[in-house]
């Protein structure tokens, strides 16, 4: 990545995201269609597989751009870049409407595990990491009030809970990211996930 003009907002996941309340929402309205328990048990337990990597998708999303948050606040600490393209700058925003994707996320992860549990009749595999990038997500938007006065790397704000990254871990949260907006697979930025939580 070239960082002589300054560093972009987006690295490059957001062309890769999907709306995540509105697809597990149509998922479940699908699902309620279904009259007969054991039909929906049948369908449920085809649809999970779908509804975990939805899931998964989702929270490596929000895991990437804390990566990136990292990486760009913690690379040039010394050096602060100018943010390009971000579009929340001196816009006023409502924090419900900011937070909407990420509490559902947080609060899918629990309704999950109850309907793996009534209609699979067994735990679901969701790793437990998961609830916590979620967390320190949410953590990282109310501390920067929703990015809108992100102007440069100095004016971010880094939650506690994240770890300070090596110069060598920067230099591989870099190339992951790098990787990741090449391939388009999100949920290979757990590979970095150690550098920062």
């Amino acid at each position: 990545m070239d960082f002589s003009k300054g560093v972009l907002f987006d690295p490059g996941y957001s062309k890769y995201t999907l709306p995540f309340s509105s697809n597990i929402d149509a998922a479940y309205n699908m699902l309620f269609t279904i009259k007969s328990p054991h039909q929906r048990k049948f369908k449920f337990q085809m649809l999970y597989p779908q509804l975990l990597k939805l899931l998964e998708h989702t929270v490596s999303f929000y895991l990437g751009c804390l990566l990136w948050a990292s990486f760009i606040s913690n690379n040039f600490a010394d050096n602060p870049k100018g943010i390009l393209e971000n579009s929340y700058i001196g816009k006023t925003v409502k924090e419900d409407e900011m937070l909407f994707e990420v509490n559902y996320a947080i609060s899918y992860i629990e309704k999950l595990k109850k309907d793996c549990k009534y209609y699979l009749g067994k735990n679901c595999n969701i790793p437990e990491n998961w609830s916590k990038v979620l967390s320190v997500y949410k953590d990282f938007l109310t501390l920067n009030e929703f990015l809108i006065n992100a102007k440069t790397t100095a004016d971010l704000k880094l939650p506690s809970s994240l770890i300070k990254p090596s110069q060598e871990d920067l230099n591989a949260i870099l190339a992951i990211i790098e990787s990741v907006v090449s391939s388009g697979n999100l949920p290979e930025l757990f590979n970095a996930q150690k550098f920062i939580l």
